[in-house]
C-alpha cells in the first residue's frame, strides 16, 4: 500500500493556539508524527469557534505549514469539539432475546434505538459506550453475547453536542479549501495518549487545563464515565490578573507564566514582579503573594467546578489511579499541590505514554499540552485504518495540481515546481529540511 494513503491529519483548534501534525502508525504499533505546526489562535472563544473568518485564517496557517514541511496536500482533517455544552446521557433500554440466548444482533439493537432517541433537539450524538449490561436481573455484565437469557438491559453513556459547534467548524475548515474527516468530542480522545488501559482500569481523571475551558475526563473499570467542559481556564485567570494590578493584558499573562503560583503555601516571601512603564501606565511591583492570591482564587472556582462534575458520576471515592493533569494551565507552579489539597487524590503531570517513533521534531508535542492533539490523530487513525485507508485524505501530486491548472508558466516558476515534484519522489523520509520543518 502507498504509504502516503496511511498519513492523516489532524488540527486542535485552542482558544489560545492552533496546532496541527501529520502522522500514522509504523508496521509496529508505533505513532509516527512526520510534521507538526502551531501558530495564534483567532476567532475561538472558550473552545468554540465565533468567527469563521478568523477561525480560517489560523486553519490555512497551520495546514499550509504540514503541506510545505512535507511538500503533499493535504485534503482532509479530523477536529475536535469543545465547549461547555457538551452533554453527557445515561441512557437504558432493553431487548427479549427470540432463542434464549443474548446475540451481537440483540446488542447493537440497543446501540441503535439509543443513537436514534438519546440526543436532544439541535443536539449531535457524537460517542456511545455500553457502560454495563443486565441479564435476567445479573448485573454487571460487560459483554453478554453468548450468554443464556431471556430479557437483557443496556446502560449507555452518551455524550453529544449542539449541532452548530460541528457546523462552524467545519465551515471554518472549508472556507480555506479543506475537508472535515471527522470530529470528535476533546475530552473523550484527551486520554487516548496520555492514559495506560492500568489507569483507566483502576479509575482516573484527565483534566485538561487549556486557555478558554478546563477539560474533564473519567475512566472507570476502562470505560469512559464523564466528558465535560468547563467554560473557564488560563484565560480568565490572566484577566483577572488584569483587574487586580490594573495592568495591561499583555503584563498579565507574562507574570501569569513567570512569577504565578496556583498555592500561595508555596510562594517565596518578599520576592516583587516588576512591571515596567509602558503607553502611560506607570511602572509598578506586584507582589508575588498577592498575585498568588488572585490565582489561587480563581483556580479554587474552577477546581470546585470539576469536583461537582466528578461528584455526580459517584466514583470518586473508587479511582486507583487518581488525576492526571494536561494543558497548558498545569504548568502553573504549585498547581498540582492545589488539586489534590482540594480534591484529596492523587495527582500527576501528564505526557504521551503511547509508544512514538522517535523524530527530531517529537519535543515539541512531547508535553502536557497536547493531549488534545495527540488524541484527535489517533483516534483519526483509528477510523482511518478502519475503513482501509481511505484515498484522497492527503495527496502527494501537489507539483502534477499545479501543472495542470497552470500549464504555460515562465521558466523560473516551472523550476521551481519541478524542484517540488523531484523532492516528493524521494518519498516522507527524504522530505524534512531545516527549512521545511519550521514552524509559522
Amino acid at each position: 500500500m502507498n504509504r502516503t494513503r496511511e498519513l492523516v491529519a489532524a488540527i486542535d483548534i485552542g482558544t489560545f493556539r492552533t496546532r496541527g501534525a501529520v502522522g500514522r502508525f509504523t508496521t509496529d504499533g508505533k505513532l509516527e508524527i512526520v510534521a507538526f505546526s502551531e501558530t495564534l489562535t483567532q476567532g475561538v472563544r472558550n473552545g468554540v469557534v465565533v468567527n469563521i473568518d478568523e477561525a480560517s485564517l489560523s486553519i490555512r496557517t497551520v495546514i499550509s505549514s504540514l503541506e510545505r514541511a512535507l511538500n503533499l496536500k493535504v485534503k482532509k482533517v479530523f477536529a475536535g469539539i469543545s465547549g461547555q455544552k457538551i452533554t453527557n446521557r445515561q441512557v437504558s433500554g432493553y431487548r427479549m432475546t427470540e432463542n434464549g440466548e443474548v446475540t451481537q444482533t440483540i446488542i447493537n439493537s440497543l446501540s441503535g434505538e439509543v443513537q436514534r432517541y438519546a440526543g436532544g433537539p439541535g443536539e449531535k450524538i457524537y460517542h456511545i459506550t455500553a457502560e454495563e449490561f443486565t441479564v435476567d436481573g445479573e448485573r454487571g455484565v460487560h459483554n453478554p453475547v453468548g450468554m443464556a437469557g431471556r430479557r437483557v438491559e443496556g446502560t449507555f453513556r452518551v455524550i453529544s453536542a449542539p449541532e452548530s459547534y460541528e457546523l462552524n467548524l467545519r465551515r471554518s475548515i472549508e472556507k480555506v479549501g479543506y475537508e472535515l474527516a471527522g470530529a470528535f468530542i476533546n475530552p473523550y480522545v484527551q486520554g487516548a495518549g496520555f492514559l495506560s488501559k492500568d489507569e483507566k482500569e483502576a479509575g482516573v481523571i484527565l483534566l485538561d487545563f487549556g486557555a478558554g475551558t478546563t477539560g474533564i475526563s473519567l475512566f472507570y473499570e476502562n470505560k469512559l464515565r464523564l466528558a465535560a467542559e468547563l467554560p473557564f481556564g488560563g484565560n480568565v485567570i490572566s484577566n483577572d490578573i488584569r483587574e487586580g494590578c490594573n495592568i495591561i493584558p499583555r503584563h498579565a499573562e507574562i507574570v501569569k507564566i513567570q512569577c504565578g503560583y496556583a498555592f500561595s503555601e508555596l510562594v517565596p516571601e518578599n520576592k516583587f514582579a516588576q512591571i515596567p512603564e509602558v503607553e502611560g501606565w506607570n511602572a509598578k511591583e506586584i507582589s508575588f503573594r498577592n498575585l498568588s492570591g488572585i490565582i489561587q482564587a480563581r483556580l479554587e472556582e474552577i477546581i470546585e467546578g470539576v469536583t461537582y462534575q466528578l461528584e455526580s458520576t459517584k466514583l470518586l471515592n473508587k479511582l486507583g489511579a487518581g488525576i492526571v493533569l494536561a494543558g497548558g494551565g498545569s504548568n502553573m507552579r504549585g498547581i498540582d499541590k492545589l488539586v489534590s489539597y482540594m480534591t484529596g487524590l492523587d495527582v500527576r503531570f501528564g505526557k504521551p505514554i503511547v509508544p512514538i517513533e522517535e523524530h527530531l521534531m517529537n519535543e515539541q508535542f512531547m508535553n502536557s499540552q497536547s493531549a488534545n492533539l495527540i488524541g484527535l490523530l489517533i483516534n483519526g487513525l483509528y477510523q482511518a485504518r478502519s475503513k482501509n485507508y481511505p484515498s484522497g485524505m492527503i495527496i502527494s501530486n501537489i507539483a502534477e495540481e499545479v501543472k495542470t491548472v497552470q500549464p504555460e508558466r515562465r521558466h523560473g516558476i516551472t523550476t521551481f515546481v519541478t524542484g517540488i515534484f523531484d523532492k516528493a519522489k524521494d518519498g516522507i523520509n527524504g522530505l524534512m529540511s531545516d527549512e521545511d520543518s519550521e514552524i509559522n
